[in-house]
């Protein structure tokens, strides 16, 4: 059996011809940014793509034949027949052949001589004759096609293959070449009722980089299938054969960034593969954004939801009691923000990191966000995305006690049953301040008023004081960690390190004001802690303070070394972030570490990368951003769209109490994903350790490690959403 290897210049005569880019040398991450300084240049090349590979293979017995085969063509180049039609035989194997379905196979054949051929399919294993055709081989060709109903067992590892040896022992041939060429083999039907192309099922932005995934060996090309037509508009190679540890498959790729007509298409495989239907269009992510956003206002708490906004999520005004403070007699009005996820908890840790995400995807993009997504405030003149961050800011704002401390949270002792949350009338508990929560809320104030001076100064003004009291309270403050008092089963977020919350604070503060104080606290930290400050996530924030001083700071200016040192930690974090998707099939930076809530570490991956990008311009953050957005939007081993309402294939059945108790779908939705460790009863029923990590996940509502909500795993989704259009 030989392979020959066709160079990428060789595919440069054909259609649709992969250019192999120059391969510019990635920085190593650095642990310690303050003396390693990343200097990239403003705008990188392409990572470029491996050389193109057929999967076809030719075996010899007798005869003697050389397979040449590119992406369009397979061609067997015939120097000796041998003696028996078998004696050369060209296939390919590892087709899924499922018994009673129809296959349809066609081909063009063609010989510089005639000659008989021999097509079959076989199922390797048990070596059962599917389908076997002697035809022949012409000098002008022949067109043939074929359906093929499976009538022995099913397996996943069926032969295609093409006999060219002697068809009698007295045949002799001379040299001579047998192509064939525009070979499809696809189930007959309209097409398969599980398409097994992975591709964001909302679709690509024209000038956007187009990648798509397939699970297995499908052949050497692609098609790009106009949905109203049928016309085949687009034809490219498949790629890259690689072993995918997280989904226990071997992935190839295809790419298609080179068609940009806009229109309604759908993806066909050589070899037994389709996708679902999907878009390309400008502005294709507006209304997925606009549902994102109000997903949070159909989270709001304290507040009257009513039918003509929330639908079936209108309630009456929840949670409205005056909450005590843990272990005291004293008690507080802490009405507002948002639910946190599918309980009713609120939380000051994850809430300030959704409404940084929230401030920061307009900051990136706001021209993108509307002020008629048909909230309450829709039509105030103000965008609705800052609207719905005020409603959390407010109630941020409550959490503060007198001298700057921030309360952690606010919940029941117990979660409740899957009721309304007007309903759930249990006693409301605020926990301690924590050092770890009042510098998220420094960080989210201090930002608030960048974003909001201008639009109502009174309130951000409110928001700088805010933040800088509560500056000052952790300048004499020691580290607090939280743990739930004996009998409470509150969503805890524990966290034991608050220098990145510190950082953060301090970075955010000076980014908006200038002044030395925060300055000289940004420095201090940066220098003896600097490999603790990376994240966007509510327990790692760090990044956010990088982000904030790069931003909005007049520190390239004012301090060109120290700029340099904070340009190159943003610049480390998003290489390492760009390093970990070397060796993904699906091209998303998690390997085999699938934990509860695996699709936000997806989106605040894409987010560090946008981030980055935003600071220093380079299309391979750009690309990989998205590739993170195209995971969640169907582009994974799953072939789901983990947003509800958004694709073909979603998400139906949340872990989340009011969607249950209305019997309604949550539109707008991020789900948390597969979680490998299986930390709940439905997924430990189901899976076991041999399950691939990316497999992990089942769309049931008693699936709380799976199958939950969050506002900041949307919230990191809605600042995803805007980088990846503003950088298209």
């Amino acid at each position: 059996m030989k392979k020959i290897l066709i160079s990428m210049l060789a595919l440069l005569c054909l259609t649709t011809a992969c250019s192999k880019a120059e391969n510019k040398p990635t920085p190593e991450p650095s642990s310690n940014p303050v003396i390693s300084v990343v200097d990239l240049p403003i705008t990188q090349a392409p990572i470029a793509q491996p050389e193109f590979e057929t999967t076809w293979a030719l075996t010899s017995t007798d005869g003697y034949g050389i397979l040449e085969s590119t992406f369009s063509n397979i061609k067997i180049i015939m120097n000796s027949p041998g003696t028996e039609i078998f004696g050369v035989q060209t296939y390919h194997e590892g087709l899924p052949l499922i018994h009673g379905v129809t296959y349809h196979l066609s081909f063009d054949l063609s010989a510089t001589i005639e000659r008989p051929v021999e097509v079959f399919i076989m199922n390797v294993d048990d070596s059962a004759i599917e389908f076997t055709q002697m035809l022949t081989a012409t000098e002008n060709g022949t067109h043939y096609e074929f359906d093929i109903k499976i009538q022995g067992n099913t397996s996943w590892n069926g032969r295609l293959a093409f006999n060219t040896g002697a068809p009698t022992p007295e045949t002799t041939y001379d040299y001579h070449e047998v192509t064939i060429s525009n070979l499809i083999l696809q189930e007959a039907s309209d097409g398969p009722t599980e398409p097994n192309i992975k591709i964001n099922q909302t679709g690509y932005l024209p000038n956007a980089q187009k990648k798509v995934v397939f699970p297995f060996d499908q052949g050497d090309c692609f098609q790009v299938i106009d949905a109203n037509t049928n016309a085949v508009v687009y034809t490219a190679p498949i790629l890259r054969k690689l072993y995918n540890e997280s989904t226990k498959e071997t992935t190839f790729y295809g790419d298609f960034s080179d068609f940009t007509t806009p229109g309604r298409y759908r993806l066909q495989s050589q070899l037994n593969g389709t996708s679902y239907e999907f878009e390309i269009q400008e502005d294709l992510y507006h209304n997925l954004l606009d549902q994102t956003v109000k997903m949070l206002s159909l989270q709001r708490c304290g507040q009257t939801l009513t039918a003509d906004w929330a639908g079936a999520f209108a309630h009456e005004q929840c949670h409205p009691q005056i909450a005590t403070i843990y272990g005291t007699d004293q008690q507080l009005d802490v009405s507002g923000g948002w639910h946190d996820a599918g309980d009713y908890g609120r939380y000051v840790p994850t809430g300030t990191k959704a409404v940084i995400d929230l401030m920061l995807a307009y900051q990136m993009n706001p021209h993108l966000f509307t002020d008629a997504i048909g909230i309450p405030e829709s039509g105030n003149g103000v965008a609705d995305i800052l609207d719905e961050a005020r409603v959390e800011l407010e109630w941020l704002l409550k959490m503060q006690n007198g001298w700057g401390g921030v309360y952690d949270k606010v919940v029941t002792a117990q979660f409740p049953d899957f009721i309304m949350p007007d309903h759930d009338q249990a006693p409301l508990y605020i926990m301690q301040e924590m050092t770890t929560s009042t510098g998220d809320f420094v960080g989210a104030m201090a930002l608030a008023y960048s974003i909001y001076q201008d639009i109502d100064p009174e309130f951000a003004q409110r928001c700088l004081d805010a933040a800088k009291l509560s500056w000052d309270y952790l300048q004499s403050a020691s580290l607090s960690v939280y743990t739930n008092p004996e009998g409470f089963s509150a969503g805890q977020y524990s966290d034991d390190n608050d220098t990145d919350e510190r950082y953060l604070a301090s970075a955010a503060l000076y980014a908006v004001t200038g002044e030395q104080k925060y300055l000289d606290s940004v420095k201090t930290i940066f220098q003896a802690s600097a490999d603790q400050l990376t994240g966007v996530q509510w327990k790692t924030m760090g990044s956010y303070g990088t982000y904030l001083m790069l931003k909005l700071s007049n520190i390239q200016n004012t301090d060109s070394t120290f700029y340099q040192q904070l340009l190159s930690k943003l610049i480390t974090d998003a290489e390492q972030v760009l390093n970990a998707t070397s060796n993904d099939g699906y091209f998303v930076s998690l390997y085999s570490a699938y934990a509860w809530g695996s699709n936000a570490d997806i989106a605040n991956n894409g987010l560090i990368l946008a981030l980055a990008n935003d600071i220093r311009a380079n299309v391979n953050y750009v690309n990989s951003a998205a590739d993170h957005l195209h995971y969640l939007l169907g582009r994974n081993s799953l072939n789901l769209s983990f947003v509800t309402n958004s694709g073909i294939h979603s998400p139906q059945h949340l872990h989340h109490r009011p969607a249950s108790a209305a019997n309604a779908l949550l539109p707008g939705a991020l789900v948390g994903g597969p979680d490998s460790a299986l930390e709940d009863p439905i997924t430990q029923s189901l899976f076991n350790g041999d399950t691939a990590p990316a497999k992990c996940y089942v769309d049931d509502a008693e699936s709380y490690s799976t199958n939950e909500v969050a506002i900041y795993w949307n919230s990191p989704l809605v600042a995803l959403i805007s980088a990846v259009e503003n950088a298209n």
